[in-house]
């Protein structure tokens, strides 16, 4: 049963001095504790105490004030802790709502106690409210183990008392809490500040340092931009980032196949101008294709020192085409250490770098595509120039050679009648391969020949096609394309380099082709002169020189004659009963036999005389250089000649016999037209003594020439 009791202090004037002697202990001990915990604590210790029991409690209301919690409990009711109740609920809610204070004789056989508490086993219960405001703020009570045995009314008037007491420290505790709160809030706020504070003096820093390195990298880049030259653009990376950004060694190595070579450097007063791929943290950096940062050297045992005293190093690879061709390498000294945002900043500029690389490389290559074209053009209009073959072939591999800017060349044509390539011309290969013949599919050469298809080789000697005709040679790598007109294979040109390093690339062999094409229209157009040439100067049917032809280079050598006072002899000839053979046997079997005069005129007669086809079945040649005893020896040479071949004309053969006229000058007092004339006489007059003999004109040998006497009777001609 809940009793209500607002009672009074203890009746007698001992128990009275003794409580009041106990609650001034107490108000000053709560007092001086102002921290909440505690000052609950000391509630719910002291009250205990003063009730005569170990066990005591006290709840408050929750933050959101949705329930009443446990938050301090002593003895038994240590069980209960943080046990939350609805504000109506139990002896707690009870004295919640009524305000007031409350005893339950037997809490055991109350019908209003919390089943779901853990403890239940109580007798006799006294709670108070307490109060801040004139608002509850919570509920301060006590238990016994037994039921109720004396009057609990001086209990319930001492805990009201006590209550209200603890209600002041409790105000003065939460006061105290939240000044705490408050000051510490103050504390944290005044921290947070300074970190802020921090903070944004750091972010002031960063980012001043972020703008001005922005404003750098803007100065580098069109820095950069600037220069096409790749040798310009390493010398301004280098100078820019150890002027602007601070870094004092700074360093390019580009690669150079094995090796790593010095670029450009500032801060160094003696540096390593090669360095091996396989040493140093720039050769692993180049050979991993991975940034480097080293903050203290002395720990990296591929660290090779220029310099003393250099604490850290990084080292950026260069790229191009997603290649590693070089890298960049910064290092420290005088106690600096190089950090990751060092490191950042360094791969940012490299970044730039490698555009810069990328667009000169470009450049370099329209440049160098620029300057092909235009050496294929001077080269072809050089080319064009000639129309002698000759001529227009040394010119073809000489400009080969050049345009390629290779160190030697090779000029081959093919025989269609005997399917190879004769090599006509070579170019600084040591000794001159003309007249060299290749089969289709030997040596690179030949291999072009017989596929058609550009070829490029890296090392002559090691490929397994190569012609052992060039063993002698030293090793080189090479490269062939065909010359094609149509589907036609006229020749195979190839150029060689004795570096092996050296390669020969896609647009190498692009260029060597239209070159071929050029050069193959030069060729054709060559032969087509050669041809008309041929055709205007010289006597189809015979193959000598025509009449026209004939007389523009006796000219020459009677001039020739006259103005270093030679002798000169002119030789006519006739074939004999000519006429008769084309009536006889038709022109067919005429034209064969001029055809064979034709050779013995070409066998017989030497380098420097000049032979013709007079007209119809007559030859005439001027000698240089000879007198009327030496051309007689000349005329007897092809008489000779002529009687010992027959031409077959059916089931017969046909025996050839000339008669031949000679007039000789000495003293160049003779005109050629009165030369050939003098000799054209003593042909008639051989026709008249009866033809296959020789005749001299009588003035021409009247100075002691020794002229033999011709016996010689005609033959017929069949």
């Amino acid at each position: 049963m809940a009793h209500d009791n607002s009672g009074a202090p203890p009746a007698t004037y001992e128990a009275y001095n003794e409580y009041l002697s106990a609650l001034h202990d107490t108000a000053l001990a709560l007092m001086n504790r102002l921290d909440l915990d505690g000052v609950l604590e000391a509630v719910v210790t002291r009250a205990a105490r003063l009730a005569g029991t170990d066990h005591g409690y006290i709840y408050l209301e929750t933050a959101d004030r949705s329930m009443i919690e446990m938050k301090v409990g002593i003895g038994r009711h240590a069980e209960n802790l943080q046990t939350r109740l609805h504000h109506d609920e139990g002896l707690t809610g009870h004295v919640w709502q009524t305000g007031q204070p409350a005893i339950i004789d037997d809490y055991r056989s109350w019908e209003g106690h919390v089943k779901r508490l853990k403890t239940l086993d109580f007798g006799a219960v006294v709670a108070v409210p307490l109060t801040s405001s004139d608002r509850i703020v919570g509920v301060l009570g006590v238990s016994y183990e037994t039921p109720r045995q004396v009057d609990l009314g001086d209990i319930a008037t001492m805990l009201v008392h006590f209550a209200k007491l603890a209600s002041i420290a409790i105000d003065n505790a939460r006061l105290y809490t939240a000044a705490q709160q408050e000051v510490a809030e103050r504390r944290r706020a005044e921290e947070a500040l300074r970190a802020s504070e921090h903070q944004l003096r750091e972010l002031y820093v960063t980012t001043r340092r972020q703008a001005q390195e922005l404003h750098l990298m803007d100065q580098v880049r069109t820095a950069l931009s600037r220069q096409m030259d790749l040798q310009s653009i390493f010398r301004t990376i280098v100078e820019t980032i150890a002027a602007t950004f601070g870094y004092t060694q700074v360093s390019l190595y580009l690669r150079e196949g094995d090796t790593m070579v010095l670029q450009h450097q500032v801060g160094y007063e003696r540096m390593l101008e090669r360095i091996p791929l396989s040493q140093g943290i720039i050769g692993r950096t180049v050979r991993s294709g991975r940034p480097a940062l080293i903050t203290d050297v002395r720990h990296d045992r591929d660290y090779l020192g220029a310099i003393d005293g250099v604490v850290s190093e990084i080292c950026v690879p260069l790229t191009l085409q997603q290649r590693v061709i070089g890298a960049l390498n910064v290092e420290s000294t005088n106690g600096v250490t190089l950090t990751s945002a060092d490191l950042y900043l360094i791969n940012s500029l490299v970044e730039q770098l490698n555009i810069a690389i990328e667009r000169a490389h470009l450049y370099e290559e329209l440049q160098h595509r620029v300057e092909q074209l235009d050496a294929l053009h001077d080269t072809m209009a050089a080319i064009t120039r000639h129309l002698d073959l000759d001529t227009v072939l040394r010119a073809i591999l000489e400009r080969e050679v050049k345009l390629m800017r290779a160190n030697c060349g090779e000029l081959g044509l093919y025989d269609p009648e005997r399917n190879d390539l004769r090599i006509q011309l070579s170019f600084n290969m040591g000794r001159d391969y003309a007249g060299t013949r290749l089969a289709p599919g030997e040596g690179i050469m030949g291999q072009v020949a017989l596929t058609r298809a550009p070829l490029v080789v890296a090392n002559y000697h090691q490929w397994e096609a190569c012609s052992h005709i060039y063993d002698d040679l030293p090793p080189a790598t090479l490269v062939a394309v065909p010359l094609l007109a149509g589907d036609e294979l006229i020749g195979v040109i190839g150029a060689g380099d004795w570096n092996l390093e050296r390669v020969f690339t896609e647009d190498d062999v692009r260029l060597l082709t239209l070159f071929a094409q050029q050069a193959t229209i030069a060729i054709q157009n060559a032969r087509l002169f050669a041809e008309a040439q041929y055709l205007a100067t010289t006597d189809p049917l015979m193959g000598i020189n025509n009449r026209r032809q004939f007389f523009n280079l006796a000219r020459r050598e009677y001039e020739r004659a006259q103005r270093h006072n030679r002798p000169l002899a002119a030789m006519l000839f006739d074939i004999d009963d000519f006429k008769r053979v084309n009536d006889t046997y038709g022109h067919t079997v005429g034209d064969t036999v001029m055809q064979a005069v034709g050779g013995i005129c070409r066998d017989e007669l030497r380098t420097g005389d000049v032979s013709g086809r007079y007209g119809g079945e007559e030859i005439i040649a001027l000698l240089p250089d000879t007198d009327c005893s030496g051309a007689f020896q000349v005329a007897e040479r092809l008489r000779l000649r002529l009687t010992s071949i027959s031409v077959r004309a059916g089931d017969q053969e046909l025996r050839i016999t000339a008669s031949f006229g000679i007039a000789a000058s000495k003293s160049g007092n003779l005109t050629l037209d009165t030369l050939i004339e003098r000799a054209d006489q003593a042909l008639l007059r051989a026709k008249r003594l009866g033809k296959n003999r020789i005749e001299t004109w009588p003035e021409g040998c009247d100075s002691g020439d020794a002229v033999p006497q011709q016996a010689a009777q005609s033959l017929p001609m069949a």
